[in-house]
């Protein structure tokens, strides 16, 4: 067998054998589900503004986000204030017309644990 192909294959055998990291990696996953709750607060906490959806985050996508709470970041800290009031305003249009929502959510953002939404799309 060719060297070369020899010293890949060792490469390629090591990645794959390489244990399990204890650091866990930031990662997005979208999901399907309805707001149970929106929640707006001084800007100091949870970012200002949160909802609740109807599952799990971490059951639902396998990100690290705590319980099935998600912000918004109002404060602006993760996005501008402005593009997180018309994602929390949609948030709230979903919660009064009972309609079902795809949430992307960022586990490498978060305000006092709870993940952030990127993107917010309300069903018909």
């Amino acid at each position: 067998m060719n060297p070369r192909c020899i010293q890949s294959l060792a490469w390629a055998l090591a990645l794959v054998c390489v244990p399990p990291s204890t650091t866990a990696f930031a990662a997005t996953a979208a999901m399907t589900t309805t707001v149970e709750r929106v929640l707006a607060s001084e800007e100091g906490r949870f970012g200002g503004c949160m909802v609740r959806l109807a599952e799990g985050i971490n059951s639902a996508t396998g990100l690290d986000c705590a319980r099935d709470w998600a912000t918004f970041s109002c404060s602006g800290d993760h996005t501008s204030k402005s593009s997180a009031m018309r994602m929390f305003d949609s948030a709230q249009l979903a919660f009064v017309s009972g309609r079902g929502v795809v949430v992307e959510l960022d586990d490498a953002r978060k305000h006092d644990g709870f993940c952030f939404v990127q993107r917010i799309d309300v069903l018909e």
